[in-house]
């Protein structure tokens, strides 16, 4: 009995290994789906309080739309609201798909999107609308996770 218990504790131990390898990778797809979406709005506008990449939008809307769309996500509008969500994570944690929040001084002024690589998608400014920048052309006060 002792060496069938074992045996039966073994199978399971192997399964639980198996779920857990493709439950990390089904996070690691959604991951990457989440930066695809994303990336495919490189160049649109830039629109303070905008909503909807294709007719503008700025840093928070970016994401929340993205994260809603590509992901089933649901965000805050601001990025200093949207900071609160998720869990914390540090710069050698992060993964695509996790959200990078940075200050002007008084508090957070913009959120980007880490796609690996050390780049960020974001929707910066007027002149430069959506676009991939390095993710430490600020230095981020925080960085979050939503997976």
């Amino acid at each position: 009995p002792e060496i069938q218990a074992a045996k039966k504790l073994e199978e399971e131990l192997a399964a639980a290994e198996t779920a857990a390898a493709e439950a990390a990778e089904a996070t690691a797809n959604a991951r990457q789906n989440l930066v695809n979406y994303a990336l495919q709005f490189v160049g649109g506008p830039y629109r303070a309080g905008g909503n909807d990449p294709r007719t503008g939008v700025d840093c928070s809307g970016f994401v929340r739309y993205v994260m809603q769309h590509g992901a089933g996500i649901s965000m805050n509008r601001s990025s200093g609201s949207q900071a609160t969500q998720g869990h914390a994570v540090n710069s050698s944690q992060m993964q695509p798909g996790d959200l990078l929040f940075y200050s002007g001084g008084s508090g957070i002024n913009h959120v980007a999107m880490y796609i690996g690589d050390g780049k960020i998608v974001h929707a910066s400014t007027y002149a430069t609308g959506i676009k991939i920048s390095k993710w430490n052309y600020r230095n981020p006060v925080k960085i979050v996770s939503m997976f």
